[in-house]
């Protein structure tokens, strides 16, 4: 059963690569970019594992992706922070490793929590880092400690109630 886990885990990265058609838009080395992904997001998930994981060590991961590959900030964070959400939830992570998550920045996250002094952005041009922190930060407050919360309530209930076909207004 070990074996089929770290299978899984292993595969729900290129699963959300494709989702995310991250691939059409790198300039770089899709290879390496998708090594160093790979890797990234599997420590990531043994440090949640160990309860070790910390959000420094998320955007740390981000923003090497980001410059050693020259992806935008948007586009390092989007596959990194689904994975981390998704396997966090289903392995029943404590509320303290959730904490540390931050929210998948997508459009229709950003639409519906815009505010003054949180630069909108296309994630495909967010290259400041300060400014994917901040939309973080914000989401924080949002969310009233957890970045996830915001993303968990609008675009994940939404999925479902879409997908169950109830009306989402």
């Amino acid at each position: 059963m070990t074996d089929f886990f770290e299978v899984m885990r292993q595969v729900l990265v290129p699963m959300f690569c494709k989702e995310t058609q991250l691939g059409r838009s790198l300039r770089s080395n899709k290879l390496a970019f998708n090594k160093q992904l790979l890797n990234s997001i599997m420590e990531l998930a043994n440090k949640a594992d160990d309860l070790t994981l910390r959000n420094e060590d998320i955007r740390a991961r981000i923003r090497q992706i980001s410059k050693d590959n020259e992806v935008s900030i948007g586009q390092a964070q989007k596959v990194i922070n689904v994975y981390l959400k998704y396997y966090c939830i289903l392995r029943q992570k404590p509320e303290e490793v959730l904490k540390e998550l931050d929210c998948p920045l997508d459009s229709q996250i950003m639409t519906k929590f815009k505010t003054k002094g949180v630069r909108r952005t296309s994630l495909k041009n967010m290259t400041e880092f300060s400014n994917y922190v901040a939309w973080q930060e914000h989401l924080e407050r949002e969310g009233n400690g957890i970045r996830l919360k915001p993303d968990i309530e609008t675009y994940d209930m939404g999925r479902i109630n879409s997908f169950l076909g109830k009306d989402t207004k």
